[in-house]
């Protein structure tokens, strides 16, 4: 474990990421202070955390993924010659176990939980960990190590005493963990020097164009998470995709590219699988390099329920099925909700916040699937323009496009009619309404429970 944590470290964003970076300084003794850079946050916390003015005495800045790397704090840093870094660089430095890594334009979140379940099913559910994106970041693990090796330093007396009373360390922090998979976005990618020892490449699309200057920036991002494994680690690649093809050039990893599932029964019936079987081609592949039993696999795919917001199943109602896909914030996420279901029974509530993305290809796909679109939030006025007006349910998109969710909602349930399935894939960020996807999904199905 690298020990450059003393004296004063610097925290760039104090949203989820930025807490769990505190919480886990907290743990270390040798920090003096821990100097939040945020002005949006209040800072609440039981050690010496103070909100930032300067970067005087910062021995160490951790980056929160929502800053750019040019943000004026961090070029300051960079003149200065203070080190940045990140829970993600910190962690995959750090972490004593074997990191699993999923990263991709689409389908990650499927593909994370996947892999992390067909691990759990051939090594037990306490060997194996899930963390990264909007997830948990996953720093506690380190901190659990650190309290382990401090009890191996000990006299045994004393660690023999700690482990009965509790005193010197948590009762886990005795025991390592031996994977963790982790979701990977460009976000924090792009500075990341260290890759994991087993990256999955899934797909790479125009996204996130409203934050990275240049569709070669988001790739070359993405690219990342393999582009530094070392002589014995795993990348996965799609080979599908040209973008992903190309980054097998020069690696010093072993290649493995997506399996065929000819020997694999994983019921694409189902409605998250049949939209998604690159993905589980991803994960199977990620699974058997793992040294995973084909048993164990089929098991797991058998089960396999999806992932919260993604197509996720929420209730039947007079015959119109109701599905919850907030996470999906692409247009390609968006076409592969179309696609799962039968020509002209879906309609669709699209919308939410622009991120600069090319909707061609969806608007083509809607047209030609005869999707019904209830168009909604600051999206809306552009989504309406591009839809046939037989296909559009929502006459004035301008009357919703800062009105309540419930409206939409209740539009969807007027129009809906017995063999329709309903669903919330809006292909936009979620923050012109909500905090995330998350909570947009939430609300979703709360207000679709709550029908009588």
């Amino acid at each position: 474990m690298q020990s450059t944590l003393r004296g004063v470290i610097g925290i760039l964003g104090f949203g989820v990421d930025g807490e769990s970076v505190a919480e886990f300084l907290e743990t270390m003794p040798e920090v003096k202070e821990v100097r939040v850079f945020d002005e949006k946050s209040d800072i609440r916390h039981q050690k010496a955390v103070t909100k930032g003015k300067s970067l005087d005495r910062v021995h160490l800045l951790f980056r929160s993924p929502g800053f750019p790397l040019t943000h004026p704090l961090l070029k300051e840093a960079r003149e200065r010659g203070i080190p940045v870094t990140s829970s993600t660089t910190y962690f995959l430095q750090n972490f004593s176990g074997k990191t699993v890594g999923v990263t991709g334009s689409n389908g990650k979140t499927t593909c994370t939980t996947l892999i992390a379940e067909m691990l759990r099913a051939e090594f037990g559910k306490e060997n194996v960990e899930e963390g990264g994106n909007d997830r948990k970041p996953r720093l506690d693990l380190i901190a659990s190590q650190f309290g382990r090796a401090l009890l191996d330093q000990a006299k045994p007396e004393a660690a023999a005493k700690g482990e009965a009373s509790g005193e010197n360390a948590r009762p886990h922090s005795r025991r390592a963990i031996p994977y963790v998979v982790l979701e990977m976005s460009s976000f924090q990618l792009m500075d990341c020097p260290v890759s994991p020892n087993v990256s999955v490449v899934l797909n790479i699309t125009p996204n996130h164009l409203d934050w990275h200057v240049s569709m070669e920036e988001y790739a070359e991002a993405k690219r990342q998470i393999v582009a530094n494994q070392q002589e014995g680690d795993i990348a996965i690649l799609n080979p599908d995709d040209p973008i992903v093809k190309t980054f097998a050039k020069n690696l010093q990893s072993t290649v493995r590219w997506f399996d065929e599932l000819s020997t694999v029964n994983c019921q694409l019936s189902k409605v998250h699988f049949k939209s998604h079987p690159s993905t589980i081609r991803a994960a199977v592949t990620a699974a058997r390099a793992l040294h995973v039993s084909e048993e164990n696999i089929q098991k797991v795919l058998s089960t396999f329920r999806g992932v919260a917001h993604r197509l996720e199943f929420v209730r039947e109602l007079d015959g119109v099925k109701w599905y919850n896909d907030s996470s999906c914030t692409t247009p390609e996420s968006a076409i592969t909700a179309c696609e799962a279901f039968p020509v002209g029974s879906l309609i669709l509530l699209l919308g939410g916040r622009d991120k600069g993305m090319d909707f061609s290809k969806l608007y083509k796909v809607i047209k030609e699937r005869k999707v019904r679109v209830i168009p909604y939030g600051e999206m809306a006025a552009n989504i309406a323009i591009h839809i046939p007006k037989n296909q559009l349910l929502q006459n004035s998109p301008f009357s919703i496009l800062h009105s309540p969710f419930l409206q939409v909602i209740d539009v969807a349930r007027k129009k809906a009619k017995a063999g329709d399935n309903v669903v919330l894939s809006p292909a936009c960020a979620s923050f012109d309404m909500f905090q995330n996807a998350k909570e947009r999904g939430k609300i979703f199905e709360e207000l679709v429970e709550a029908f009588s």
